[in-house]
C-alpha cells in the first residue's frame, strides 16, 4: 500500500470514531430533552386541571356571593319599610296623643261648669231653705188666724207643699251634681296617673324579650290570663331588676307561637335578651 493510501485510511478511522463519539453525545441530548419535556408537560396539565377546579370553584362562590348580596338587598329593603311604617305609626300616636290632650282639657272645663252649676243649685237650695222657714212662719201665723183667713191658710198651706217640693228636688240635683262632679275629677286624676286612657283597657299580658335587633325585638308571650287576642298596638313595659327601660308597641304577631314583633322606645339602659315585658308596668 502506498503511504497516501495509508493516510487516507487512517483519516477514515479518526472521522469514524470522531462521528461514533458524536452520534452517541447527540442520541444522549436528544433522550434528556425529550424526558425534559414529557415531565413539563404532564406537570403543565396537572397545573391547568387544579386552575380549571380553581375557576369552577370561583364561578360558584361568585354565583353564592351574589344571592348572599340579593338576599340582604332584600332585608334592607324590607327593614326600610319597617322604619317608614315605625315613623308613621310614630306620627299617628303623636296625633293621638294630642287629640288626648285636648280631650282632658274639655274635660277639665266640663268639670269646672259641673262646680259652678253645683254652686249654683247650692245658693238656690239655701235660698229655698229661708223661704221654706219663712213659709212655714206664715203658715203658724195663718193657723193663728185660721178663723179670719181660712182661705188664705190653705193657700199658704199649697205654696209650703210647692216649697217643700222644690226644697226636695234641688237637693237631689245637688247630690246628683256632687255625684257627677266626683266621677269626673276620678276620671281626671287617673288620666293625669296613668297617662292615656285606653291603657286602663290593655289586656294583662306577660313574657320574656327573646330576641332584639336595634329598634326591633320579639317578645314570647308565657301569661296571658284573659286569653286575649294580642293585637297590633298594644304596648308593653320592658324592665329588668334595675327597672323600667323601653317602650315596645305591637306590630305583627305570631298566634301560633305566642311571639310579639314590636318596635322598641327605649328611656333608659340597653333592652336585653332576658328581660321581661308586660302590658301592666
Amino acid at each position: 500500500m502506498s503511504p497516501i493510501g495509508r493516510v487516507f485510511v487512517v483519516l477514515n478511522l479518526i472521522l469514524a470514531g470522531t462521528f461514533v463519539g458524536f452520534s452517541g453525545t447527540f442520541l444522549q441530548r436528544q433522550h434528556h430533552w425529550k424526558v425534559a419535556y414529557e415531565k413539563l408537560d404532564s406537570e403543565s396539565q396537572a397545573q391547568i386541571k387544579n386552575l380549571s377546579s380553581d375557576v369552577e370553584r370561583t364561578r360558584g362562590d361568585l354565583g353564592n356571593m351574589t344571592n348572599s348580596k340579593n338576599k340582604l338587598e332584600q332585608e334592607l329593603g324590607t327593614a326600610s319599610n319597617e322604619r317608614d311604617q315605625a315613623k308613621d305609626e310614630v306620627k299617628r300616636l303623636e296625633a293621638k296623643n294630642s287629640s288626648l290632650d285636648a280631650d282632658v282639657k274639655r274635660l277639665a272645663s266640663g268639670i269646672d261648669g259641673v262646680k259652678t252649676t253645683a254652686d249654683s243649685a247650692f245658693a238656690a237650695a239655701t235660698a229655698a231653705q229661708k223661704e221654706a222657714l219663712a213659709a212655714v212662719g206664715a203658715k203658724d201665723e195663718a193657723i193663728r188666724a185660721k178663723d179670719s183667713a181660712t182661705a188664705e191658710n190653705r193657700d199658704l198651706k199649697n205654696q209650703i207643699a210647692t216649697l217643700n217640693e222644690t226644697i226636695q228636688n234641688k237637693d237631689l240635683a245637688i247630690a246628683d251634681s256632687k255625684t257627677e262632679n266626683g266621677r269626673l275629677k276620678l276620671l281626671v286624676d287617673v288620666a293625669k296617673a296613668k297617662g292615656f286612657v285606653e291603657n286602663m283597657a290593655v289586656p294583662p299580658l306577660a313574657g320574656t324579650v327573646a330576641n332584639v335587633t336595634g329598634k326591633l325585638c320579639t317578645i314570647m308571650v308565657t301569661e296571658n290570663s284573659t286569653n286575649a287576642a294580642i293585637a297590633p298596638g298594644t304596648s308593653f313595659a320592658i324592665y329588668d331588676a334595675s327597672g323600667y327601660k323601653a317602650e315596645a308597641r305591637v306590630t305583627d304577631v305570631d298566634s301560633e307561637h305566642k311571639a310579639a314583633f314590636c318596635t322598641l322606645d327605649i328611656k333608659a339602659g340597653d333592652v336585653k335578651i332576658g328581660d321581661k315585658a308586660s302590658t301592666k308596668f
